[in-house]
């Protein structure tokens, strides 16, 4: 072995990298020296390569192979050369390389030989996938909100009219049966809208203790939009089922995340079904249970209705839904990606049972709802701020009809010119977007420096947590709402802590 080729050995030992030197008219055969980490990290000894020169070459992607050669055959001009390729490890998972050689020249300026570097780059490339994804998907979610604000503005004022339409006809009438339809349709709608809203935004994210049925309802709604009429969807859950310690919205992503690696194996339909079972600690049930604890364990499957493509090896899967596996992770579980089997099973997810039983915050919730559903005694002065015409027109009704005095105004500009006057005003009730340079939260924080009293009652299409941005005291009213919606929320606004100041 020469000077050359023990420094290259060195350093290969030394770093993760895999190095090679040729003569300058000889053909590229890539890397011959590795470290041991390195070949076997892709399934191979050392003295493979060293043995074997044609060894690396014929591991390169056959749809990259020519490009790369291509590449190499302008070193002698160009004097350098960068290309990135998929390299097949022996176990037929997929590599990402950089490589990198340049021209070594004699004391006279000629070609001697090339000296290359070949760095696997499988983890980076990985992680700017998955940014690109989080960025398409943030740009979705931005899109998504837009739409669906302008909708639930819509639906507001269709849901007041057909409100109106079913108090005012006659109960056994085909007249209040069509329009109690259509109103049940809106109200399917608004259902709709939230999910999605909640689905690309993916809120929620704090974990807490979650009954898996319920995420399993919405998810199988968002399916059959996401996946295609000819995939049917059914979800199975066990009785008693445990409550498990997680993020519903998170949980959700990963379940559609799934579905969509899963219908890639049935290109002409079929059906998927998510069944969800109590698995208790080392138990053999659904796979077994290896978190050492009870756990709830929702398995995947599906059947297609013509022949089965393959899926993704399983390291390309992974990688593909690198971001499902985090968010199970993250709540104490794991995911395990499989063949279809002999049941058609393509995914598990096993995650933890919840330290304690269900929490008791949606019946005190509810419990609060129900009291700040009952009327008030005392008439109160409402500043409505909405910047859709036929939408403050609804609410303006709306208020009135539930025996409050009410101003409105068409932006913040003008809500400032009313909360400038000696007019009394109890509550602010604001919508959050809204054009002019002012939307509904900086009004409300000048409105609290105006009149230090003030109630403040948000509403808007987008979904609740809007109003939390900056820290904004007030309640929130979700768009589109009934009127007994209205009521409970400007009752609760107005009955909040001390009483309003003029």
């Amino acid at each position: 072995m020469n000077d050359n080729a023990e420094w290259l050995t060195l350093i290969a030992a030394a770093l993760p990298v895999a190095l090679y030197s040729a003569d300058a008219d000889a053909r590229l055969t890539g890397p011959r020296i590795l470290s041991d980490d390195m070949a076997a990290s892709l399934g191979y000894q050392p003295a493979d390569f060293a043995d074997n020169p044609g060894l690396w070459m014929s591991r390169v992607h056959p749809a990259e192979l020519p490009e790369l050669l291509a590449h190499a055959a302008t070193i002698t001009t160009a004097g350098s050369f960068a290309f990135e390729y998929r390299w097949r490890a022996a176990d037929g998972g997929e590599r990402i390389f950089a490589d990198r050689a340049v021209l070594i020249t004699d004391r006279l300026g000629r070609p001697s030989r090339i000296q290359g570097i070949a760095l696997d780059v499988t983890d980076r490339s990985m992680m700017r996938r998955q940014l690109g994804q989080a960025q398409r998907m943030a740009a979705v979610g931005r899109i998504t909100s837009n739409v669906a604000h302008e909708l639930n503005n819509l639906l507001t004022v269709i849901m007041w009219n057909l409100d109106l339409m079913t108090r005012s006809l006659d109960g056994t009438s085909k007249d209040f049966d069509r329009a109690h339809i259509a109103l049940s349709a809106a109200l399917n709608g608004t259902g709709l809208l939230k999910q999605l809203l909640n689905f690309v935004r993916a809120e929620g994210k704090e974990s807490h203790n979650v009954e898996v049925g319920g995420v399993l309802a919405h998810t199988a709604q968002v399916l059959r939009l996401v996946i295609g009429a000819d995939i049917t969807v059914e979800i199975k859950t066990a009785p008693g089922l445990w409550a498990v310690e997680t993020s519903p919205d998170q949980l959700e992503l990963a379940l559609v995340d799934l579905a969509i690696h899963a219908r890639q194996a049935m290109p002409e339909g079929g059906g998927l079904i998510i069944e969800a079972s109590n698995v208790a600690a080392r138990g053999e049930a659904t796979g077994g249970n290896d978190l050492g604890r009870d756990a709830v364990a929702l398995a995947i499957s599906g059947a297609a209705s013509g022949p089965v493509t393959s899926l993704p090896p399983e390291e390309r899967a992974a990688e593909a839904l690198a971001m499902v596996r985090s968010a199970v992770e993250a709540s104490g579980g794991r995911l395990v990606l499989c063949a279809p089997d002999g049941n058609g099973t393509f995914a598990r997810i096993l995650l933890p049972r919840a330290a304690v039983g269900m929490d008791s915050a949606s019946d005190a919730g509810r419990e609060a709802r129900d009291k700040s559903g009952k009327n008030g005694d005392a008439t109160c002065t409402v500043l409505v701020v909405e910047d859709d015409p036929d939408v403050r027109n609804v609410t303006v009704t709306r208020v009135g009809e539930l025996g409050h005095h009410v101003l409105e105004a068409g932006n913040a500009k003008a809500a400032l010119d009313i909360l400038g006057r000696n007019e009394p005003v109890d509550l602010l009730f604001t919508d959050i977007a809204m054009p002019g340079g002012m939307n509904g939260l900086e009004l409300a924080r000048r409105a609290l420096q105006l009149r230090p009293g003030i109630r403040i009652l948000f509403v808007s299409g987008y979904t609740s947590a809007t109003h939390n941005e900056g820290s904004t005291p007030g309640d929130f009213l979700q768009k589109p709402y009934r009127q007994e919606d209205l009521g409970r929320a400007l009752n609760r606004a107005l009955h909040r802590g001390a009483t309003a100041a003029a």
